[in-house]
């Protein structure tokens, strides 16, 4: 089995930070101050990878902890081809967004599992819910992804931590673990968890606090894992 369906099956719930800086210096500092355990999963963000590359999962993979590592590629073609540049510089998983190709994302899938590794399907964009879960289900995605974009968030005031129903609808849906993101508080964590979020994905509540190190701490506390 992957390490991260590993790891979800012994904790319960994982918490993943968005490292969505362009510096690597950030990136790092943060996830130092983070503590780097086993419930944690260090996210390359899109803008990290854009600024620093391959490099960027390399060095989050390289910190000592027992951490795990996901790479926010949204990839939209040459599925195989980014989830192995990922996974081979030591991420344990990708994302592909369902607005892409069910070619796409499952030539993604057909990579990670020959490295052990995994894909979220990104619903970011979703017109459909039903629609767009079956799409990622077809594809054999294993990490169902909703996800509130920045641009989002800032113009119309929507987060994930708002759209509780949309978990339990696609939690009953897609019948695997469930991944939630967009402008989630630490204190936000226990409800979504609640909702049925297996991976409740943090970024500047935690990245952009005064104290990373405390907001972490709260934010594992609600998640309530059992590692």
């Amino acid at each position: 089995m992957a390490a991260l369906l590993d790891r979800l099956n012994k904790c319960g719930a994982l918490l993943q930070i968005a490292l969505d800086f362009t510096s690597l210096e950030d990136a790092v500092r943060v996830a130092v101050l983070s503590g780097m355990r086993g419930q944690l999963i260090l996210e390359a963000g899109t803008p990290l990878i854009k600024a620093e590359g391959v490099k960027a999962v390399k060095v989050l993979r390289s910190l000592p902890g027992s951490h795990l590592v996901m790479a926010d590629t949204k990839t939209m073609d040459t599925g195989a081809l980014e989830a192995e540049l990922m996974l081979r510089a030591g991420a344990d998983a990708v994302s592909a967004m369902v607005a892409s190709s069910e070619e796409t994302i499952r030539e993604a899938v057909r990579a990670a599992e020959q490295l052990g590794g995994v894909v979220y399907a990104d619903m970011m964009g979703f017109t459909d819910l039903s629609l767009w879960v079956e799409k990622a289900r077809r594809a054999n995605a294993h990490v169902v992804l909703l996800h509130t974009g920045i641009d989002v968030q800032r113009s119309l005031g929507i987060t994930a931590s708002q759209a509780l129903d949309l978990i339990r609808k696609a939690k009953e849906l897609f019948k695997g673990p469930v991944a939630a993101a967009g402008g989630i508080k630490p204190e936000d964590v226990p409800k979504v968890v609640g909702a049925g979020a297996d991976i409740v994905i943090i970024g500047s509540a935690i990245t952009k606090s005064s104290d990373p190190a405390a907001a972490t701490a709260s934010a594992l506390k609600g998640l309530g894992s059992e590692c």
